[in-house]
Order: C-alpha cells, then structure tokens, then sequence
C-alpha cells in the first residue's frame, strides 16, 4: 500500500512540469480575477525572477565568481525551487555542466528558453500556489519549495472556497488556502541552509518559536502580508443576467515595504529625553524577528545631534541586522557565508531601549529609523544598481527640540 502511495505520489510530482497554457500567466487570470491580480503585481512575487529582480540577479552571478566549480544555470537552478519552481528542470547534471562550459549552443539554448518561460519570468503567479494540490513540508530540512509540494493536474486551481465555479478551469477547495493556516507560506518561507550548514534564514522557525512560547493566539502571515479577510469578489465572473458572487476574500498584495505600511504598522518608536541622555525604544510588534527573511535586511536608527548654528556634534548609527562572514572574515552573502559575526535584530514581539549621551551645547537632535532590503557594503560588493534596493524606507523621521 505505501509503495502504491508513494507511486501515485510520484506521478502527481510530474505535473509540476506541465503547466496549462490557458492558465500560465496573471494575464491570461486577469478577466475574472482582475481584483486580485492588480494587487499581486505590486508584489515581490511577481518580481521573483531574476530579470526583474536586480539583488536575486547579482547574487547568483556573485555566487558563481566566488565558487569556480559552479556555472549559473545550476545555482538558478537550486534558487528556482522557491523563486520559480515551475520551472521544468530541477537540476543538472554533471554531463550537462560540461557541456554548457563548452558552449555547447543546443543544451545552452535550451535551458534558457526554461529559465525564460513566459509562466517562469511572470513570478510566483496564480499557477504557482493555486495549483499546489498537496503540501509535504519537513520542517527539519526547511523551505524547499517545489520539493515541498505536490502540483495539481493541468486546468485545475485551488483555492478556499468549496463551491467555486468557472467555465476556464476546474476549481477544487484545498485545506492550505482556509484560515490563517501559514502552511502554504511555509513552503518557501520556512528556514534554509547553505552549504555550510549557516542558517541563510528562519522566519517559519522564528514563528514556530513564538507561538509555542505564547499564550494568546498567534496571526498567521495572511493577516499582516495579505489582510483580514474581507467582503469583495475572487472572481468578477459572472453568468449572464447574474451579479458576481459576493466572499470573504483577502487582498494578494504580499506586503512589503513598497507596496504597503506593514513596516510602520508592525514597530512602534518612542523617544523620550532624561537626565541628559536621548532614549529610544523601539518594539518589534512581529512574531518573527525584525528584519526577518533574506539576511542582508537591515533596520537602521541614526541619531544626530547640532547646535544653535546648525552646526552637527555628534551622528550615531545603530543597525538591527545580521552580518555574515565568509571563512577570510570578510563580509559577505548568506548564501557563501561560513559564519556569522553578529545578530543585533529585534526577537518577536521584543523592544529595545537605546540611551545616548546628549553632546553639550545640542540645540536639536534629528532622528530617522529606516529599513533597508541590503547593507550598503555588500550591495556596493555584489553590484547592486537598482535604486529599488538601495534606498532607506522611511519608518519615522523627527526632529526634536531641546
């Protein structure tokens, strides 16, 4: 019986490879789900694939110039899994290394025409979660995407609803799409390695280590990454004579720094002055830690203290960030690190309270606290020119005076 399962298991993996061309893109979803889909494309998700996304792009040409013994549609390949796990090919061997080295134009233009799809290049799009049929995820190994799921039969979606209905496709309701379950997050979101068993990220293990420890109930990413659910339309379909039926529907925005306030949302900042010193507290109001997710992300509170003549007396730079190390203590990538050197973020739901000796003669102080998505040596190390990532995102911004 379970090598029977294990067979049927195994040929729904097949699937994973055959997506259905009237369904491969958020364009061809957009008619029905035009709510939905405009909300998504100001997602990260729908910039997963790296020629949309300048920080994904050149930290896999980085990883290659640093690792000789690996070419660029390998390590696209191991990144794939969660940035696009559609993808038909899940890894290359060493046959095929070899010949890609020498140029060989019939296998080189075949994994690119792979790797630049029109459903690979669309991002984590419609058919990418509402065709996940089962979810296997291990959490002892972590996010390993399309190794943690089991994809659906062509022109079947998935979703919560048991009575959805479409003339396009088949719809089937799935227990990861109902409630704030974060099972379906997890699937990427989880935790990873690298090769040097350095952990490269761990918010589902930050979450799991909060909710165990918490006596009230914890929200799952949908709440804060999606919304609460609220009454709208999953589809603007409607047969003719009939209104679109009304549901309890979330927003696919995926909320991040540029597309929503889920930073000023999510952390308070209080100041305050006594006995001489300038006080921040700042609280992280997240069950995961702040920043949490790749390794580079950084929150930044700079201080700066003048005079009466405008003159500056003192600038601080306090981060809340991870610095990782390669084995010559150089800072570097998650993804090549052999160590990290420090971890001043903020745990769960935690607060910090930094005191700072006020300079004589200080008039008025500025401060700003910022998230970045990248710290400004590594992104200046591996290339980064999109402004996207270089840019301080304002979470508060005040002056104060003495």
């Amino acid at each position: 019986m379970k090598v029977l399962l294990y067979v049927i298991l195994s040929i729904g993996s097949l699937y994973a490879t055959q997506v259905d061309a009237q369904l491969d893109t958020s364009d061809n979803c957009k008619g029905c789900h035009l709510n939905i889909t405009s909300k998504w494309e100001t997602s990260r998700h729908a910039n997963s694939h790296y020629s949309k996304n300048d920080l994904f792009k050149k930290s896999l040409e980085y990883i290659v110039k640093k690792n000789p013994t690996k070419i660029l549609d390998e390590v696209k390949l191991e990144c794939a899994k969660c940035h696009n796990p559609r993808v038909v090919y899940t890894k290359i061997d060493e046959d095929d290394k070899i010949s890609i080295l020498f140029d060989d134009k019939n296998l080189t233009q075949q994994y690119d025409k792979a790797f630049n799809s029109a459903h690979v290049k669309d991002g984590i799009n419609c058919i990418v979660c509402h065709n996940m049929d089962k979810i296997h995820l291990n959490k002892a190994k972590g996010s390993m995407g399309m190794q943690n799921v089991y994809f659906g039969k062509k022109g079947v979606m998935f979703g919560p609803f048991e009575n959805a209905h479409s003339p396009y496709h088949k719809t089937e309701q799935r227990e990861h799409f109902q409630g704030d379950n974060p099972k379906l997050c997890f699937v990427c979101h989880y935790s990873a390695k690298n090769e040097h068993n350095l952990m490269v990220y761990t918010t589902g293990l930050e979450y799991d280590d909060i909710k165990r420890r918490a006596k009230d109930k914890i929200p799952g990413c949908k709440s804060c990454h999606m919304s609460q659910k609220q009454k709208g339309y999953a589809s603007n379909y409607a047969p003719e004579g009939k209104n679109p039926k009304s549901r309890m529907v979330r927003v696919h925005r995926f909320a991040s720094v540029d597309n929503s306030d889920i930073i000023k949302e999510h952390i308070s900042v209080v100041d305050s002055i006594k006995d001489g010193k300038f006080i921040i507290k700042i609280q992280n109001k997240t069950p995961h830690k702040l920043p949490t997710g790749y390794g580079l992300r950084e929150v930044v509170l700079r201080v700066e203290f003048f005079n009466v003549s405008d003159e500056k007396l003192d600038d601080i730079r306090y981060v809340f960030g991870v610095n990782y190390v390669d084995k010559n203590g150089d800072i570097t990538i998650p993804h090549l690190a052999s160590k990290i050197l420090s971890d001043t973020r903020l745990g769960a739901y935690n607060q910090r309270k930094l005191k700072f000796d006020i300079p004589r003669r200080t008039r008025y102080i500025k401060y700003s606290v910022t998230y970045k998505l990248i710290d400004d040596k590594v992104a200046h190390e591996i290339g980064i020119s999109d402004e996207f990532f270089l840019k301080d995102y304002v979470i508060v911004k005040k002056k104060i005076k003495i």
